[in-house]
């Protein structure tokens, strides 16, 4: 009878708070605007930033949100350590037995190599031409990370292209998350806000020639430093969805 009345009361609770939820969403929807001046400014300073608008919201009006999904992707790839990375984050999953079960045929063999190429080519095209198309570094680096399957699925570990360690994987996440970080402090340092384009300077915020051009990217497009941001997260998207391939890959039953 006890059971039944404490039920009761989480299902009343449960009714309760559905119906404040449901009153505040149904209010904000009656009430939403937009503030009129909104597309005026994209469409405003956003040539000035970079020479497409795909570019100017994903850094600089959603950089933030991009560094968001990258301490994501940190999280994933340590959730699957901790599952799976036992007995390999000791060691080098790539000196371990990680043949595939089925040898791969000649067709395999003969495509998968040029194949992995092709693919890396247009992962690099995807990044380092991020801030004239709508590609970036996410993609880029998800794209190259393909290639790392492919070749780790045809030929195993030992034999792959790119016969990189899980270790190498690890700094080379870290060098990626340090490029973003590391700009981010840069404008915070010389701006007063973090991920400032340093390199386009749109507002202008004191920022010194010098240094304006240091970080300026070498082209016509004054895109400043979104390019070299699209490089830091390419390499830690990379890095991070290899090493998860790594750890499952090397993952034992018990």
């Amino acid at each position: 009878m006890e059971d039944r009345g404490s039920q009761q009361m989480r299902n009343l609770l449960a009714a309760v708070f559905l119906g404040i939820f449901s009153y505040f969403l149904i209010h904000s929807m009656f009430n939403f605007d937009i503030i009129p001046g909104t597309s005026y400014i994209y469409n405003l300073k956003g040539p000035l930033i970079a020479p497409n608008m795909v570019t100017v919201v994903l850094f600089d009006w959603r950089a933030y949100d991009t560094l968001g999904e990258a301490f994501i992707l940190i999280t994933a790839v340590f959730t699957t350590g901790i599952l799976f990375g036992r007995g390999v984050l000791g060691g080098d999953v790539s000196q371990k037995d990680t043949t595939p079960v089925r040898p791969p045929t000649v067709v395999q063999k003969i495509f998968s190599a040029p194949l992995v190429f092709i693919i890396v080519a247009l992962g690099l095209v995807l990044t380092l031409g991020g801030h004239i198309t709508p590609g970036g570094g996410f993609q880029g680096g998800s794209v190259i990370a393909t290639a790392f399957f492919l070749s780790v699925v045809v030929f195993g570990f030992k034999h792959n292209v790119f016969s990189i360690s899980h270790h190498n994987l690890e700094r080379l996440e870290g060098i990626g998350a340090l490029i973003y970080l590391c700009l981010g402090l840069v404008g915070l340092a010389v701006s007063g806000y973090y991920l400032y384009n340093v390199g386009a300077n749109i507002y202008p915020l004191g920022v010194g020639e010098t240094l304006q051009e240091l970080l300026k990217y070498p082209d016509s497009t004054n895109a400043g430093i979104i390019p070299y941001l699209n490089i830091g997260i390419a390499l830690k998207v990379l890095s991070g969805f290899c090493t998860i391939a790594t750890l499952l890959m090397g993952a034992e039953k018990k």
